[in-house]
């Protein structure tokens, strides 16, 4: 009988360690310098992300939409390794209308519509600055 718990114990702990992280990963604020305000957020699997991301570097995705001075798409890669989020930097291509940067094991993208500069500028460092390190 002994034997027999501990075979389910262990069973329990691998798939438990196989399990995603089902922890939301609430990078995004309600409010955000510049007078940016969320109006929805989305945790998604990875493979719904939009952008050319490898999927199976990525562990979560994460997307919300702020209005403001203008309104704009933020979306979050939360990646296996830090190495992913600086190769990527390095050969992600530039698009109109979108920023983008990688800290630890975040890979942010921002896409904005007819967004005031000063706003959107303060809206990107107040995210970095929230982003663990």
């Amino acid at each position: 009988m002994k034997r027999r718990n501990t075979i389910c114990l262990t069973f329990a702990l691998v798939l438990a360690g196989c399990r995603e992280n089902s922890t939301p990963l609430n990078v995004f604020p309600e409010t955000a310098a510049g007078g940016w305000k969320r109006v929805s957020v989305h945790d998604a699997p990875a493979s719904e992300g939009p952008d050319p991301v490898p999927r199976s570097g990525v562990t979560r995705f994460q997307s919300a939409v702020y209005e403001g001075p203008g309104k704009l798409e933020a979306r979050a890669y939360e990646l296996n390794s830090p190495a992913i989020g600086l190769d990527m930097t390095q050969r992600w291509r530039p698009s109109a209308d979108t920023v983008f940067f990688n800290q630890g094991k975040f890979f942010i993208v921002i896409k904005w519509e007819k967004a005031d500069r000063a706003q959107l500028q303060d809206f990107v460092r107040d995210l970095e600055k929230r982003i663990p390190k």
